[in-house]
């Protein structure tokens, strides 16, 4: 006798997502620092007094908002019906990303664009650690 779970009942299950995958949909991030470093794929966590914390894989990451040059939000691409390529085109060009230039400000300055970036794009829950 076979046990075992009929194919069609799988099917009707919903999808939940793994813990892995748990912050998979949120907000992700590329820091430019002043010596050119890039810290790629990264989640805001939060402006701890005059740093920032970001999520990077399985650590935290803390960064001096002195040193930041940039901050972009990395936008997820969209197919649109009718021009399948578009979607393509501006994730390989960045054209969706949202850029905040911090070269030109301030330390003051600096600190207050950060604490709008998260007005704008509050962290997900799911990165906020211990």
């Amino acid at each position: 006798m076979r046990l075992g779970i009929p194919l069609w009942l799988v099917m009707l299950l919903p999808a939940v997502p793994c813990a892995g995958q748990a912050g998979h949909d949120s907000d992700r991030w590329q820091i430019t620092l002043g010596e050119g470093q890039v810290l790629w794929d990264v989640r805001l966590v939060k402006l701890a007094g005059d740093s920032l914390q970001v999520r990077r894989a399985d650590s935290l990451t803390v960064v001096p908002v002195a040193k930041i040059t940039e901050l972009r939000l990395i936008r997820k691409s969209e197919i649109q019906p009718g021009n399948p390529t578009a979607g393509t085109m501006a994730a390989l060009m960045g054209s969706d990303d949202e850029v905040y230039d911090l070269t030109p400000l301030e330390f003051p300055d600096r600190l207050r664009a950060v604490q709008k970036i998260f007005l704008y794009h509050p962290p997900d829950s799911t990165t906020a650690g211990p």
